[in-house]
């Protein structure tokens, strides 16, 4: 496993609505995020009836605590071996890919992710 950390969107969703994961978020060391995981929070906060104004503030904190990795090619491609090969969901595997391609650990609380490299489970 590397150092450097791709947050899952279930680690950001943890530390807005119940504050866990503190110490992650909080920490010095730079963070990843797929801009999948953009997507799969705001559409939690959106669900969750979170005031617009406070989406909006949160998804701003995310980004500049963040750096955002977008979906290209290479990841697609990849995503589509893994989703094929592992029967991972699509945007699982597309994160998932992004992490491998980008020599990144994953820190997720989601079990999809079980038995893969470069995981860590909360």
């Amino acid at each position: 496993m590397t150092d450097s950390k791709l947050l899952d969107s279930s680690i950001w969703i943890s530390f807005i609505i119940e504050n866990k994961n503190v110490d992650i978020i909080e920490s010095e060391q730079l963070l990843f995020l797929s801009s999948l995981s953009i997507f799969e929070i705001k559409r939690k906060l959106i669900r969750d009836k979170i005031k617009k104004e406070d989406i909006e503030r949160t998804i701003e904190f995310i980004k500049k605590r963040s750096s955002i990795i977008n979906v290209d090619e290479k990841i697609a491609e990849k995503a589509a071996e893994i989703s094929s090969e592992k029967n991972i969901p699509a945007i699982d595997s597309l994160i998932y890919a992004t992490t491998i391609l980008n020599n990144l650990t994953l820190i997720t609380l989601d079990n999809d992710f079980r038995d893969l490299t470069n995981i860590k489970i909360l």
